[in-house]
């Protein structure tokens, strides 16, 4: 039995080709009169083999979780780091065919705005300015830079050989209504590369945020990307969409992250009360301003759903356009407009759609 890779399976769907029954001894779909059910509803969509995820949780303090497709690997090093006075995510899962996941918040350093003080004592652009006093690792003091500026300069250090850059303002990604947050924008870049001889594309989806408090500003930098093989990227952009709308964070780890910091802010509060203020107003605005991109990028790729099997609780990507979804003991999901079984002499199982 050979499987259809999701990007042939939507391409011949677009193209409306009938889609080869990889399961000879499933129940065929156009059965029955105006519909595989013999019901009189219209037949039922199969959606062929779906991909199924495993889910990552973060093995240094369970801080957070996503699901990644099944056959994947999580790179060794991702999962909650402690760079700065809060902690960072550090995610990357990449596929034997070439393809993969990044998110990476904060994308380097945090840095702080320059300012006279600053400059009296000697910290010029592109210094390193700790504030902590040892606490965490330093602040590069910079001018805030918009997101589209800071992919270009990413794109510039990688070295790689890139062609067909295109880079998009996604203003549409920036909606925080926050007295702290002076300056904001996000980015969509879209490009391709050669790499081991094969022809490759990556997206790259930056956020900047500039908070300021009492003269103070520090900003820091949010980044996802995906990367794939050029013939696999319809594929490789369902299932980034799949892991990255699947990642939580655990409540109970963000309320004891929340004292802690509170803590540390404390101690360097003694020196800088200012540069404190800034920071933690950094912390609590990053969750949010984080939540509000990743739902809005939720929408930049459209037409899947994700299903769960309330049974097993196994989660599957696939395409949208039913109300229903079905699947049988072969695990080939079918998607029906009724909430009838789409063949009621089969062991057919109803998955849960909750964006259904």
């Amino acid at each position: 039995m050979r499987a259809i890779p999701i990007a042939v399976f939507l391409l011949l769907l677009a193209a409306g080709c009938t889609i080869p029954d990889n399961n000879p001894g499933a129940p065929n779909a156009s059965a029955g009169v105006n519909g595989g059910n013999g019901t009189g509803a219209s037949a039922p969509v199969k959606y062929g083999d779906a991909v199924s995820f495993f889910k990552f949780t973060d093995p240094h303090e369970g801080a957070f979780s996503l699901e990644v497709p099944q056959g994947w690997s999580v790179t060794n090093g991702s999962g909650l780091v402690r760079p700065y006075i809060d902690a960072a995510v550090a995610f990357e899962a990449k596929s034997p065919s070439g393809q993969g996941f990044m998110i990476q918040d904060p994308y380097g350093y945090v840095y702080e705005v320059p300012n006279p003080m600053l400059d009296f004592a000697g910290f010029k652009e592109g210094s390193l300015y700790d504030p902590s006093g040892g606490i965490s690792n330093p602040m590069m003091v910079r001018s805030y830079v918009s997101a589209a500026d800071f992919s270009s300069e990413l794109i510039q250090k990688s070295g790689i050989n890139v062609t067909n850059v295109k880079t998009t303002d996604r203003p549409d990604l920036v909606n925080i209504s926050s007295p702290m947050i002076a300056g904001q924008s996000a980015s969509e870049t879209r490009l391709d590369y050669s790499e081991n001889g094969k022809n490759m594309s990556m997206v790259l989806v930056i956020s900047t945020t500039l908070v300021q408090v009492s003269g103070t500003g520090v900003w820091y930098v949010s980044g996802m990307e995906y990367y794939s093989p050029k013939e696999l990227m319809n594929e490789t952009e369902l299932l980034a969409l799949g892991m990255q709308r699947s990642f939580k964070v655990d409540a109970g780890w963000a309320a004891r992250e929340n004292k802690e910091v509170q803590k540390r802010l404390g101690i360097i509060s003694q020196a800088q009360s200012g540069i404190s203020a800034t920071i933690s107003s950094v912390f609590e605005t990053r969750s949010s301003s984080m939540d509000e991109l990743n739902h809005k990028w939720d929408n930049a790729i459209l037409g899947i759903e994700d299903v769960y099997n309330p049974s097993t609780g196994d989660h599957y990507v696939v395409d949208s356009g039913s109300n229903y979804y079905w699947i049988d003991n072969r695990g080939t999901i079918y998607g029906t407009q009724t909430d009838q079984s789409p063949f009621p002499q089969e062991n057919m199982e109803r998955l849960s759609c909750p964006g259904c």
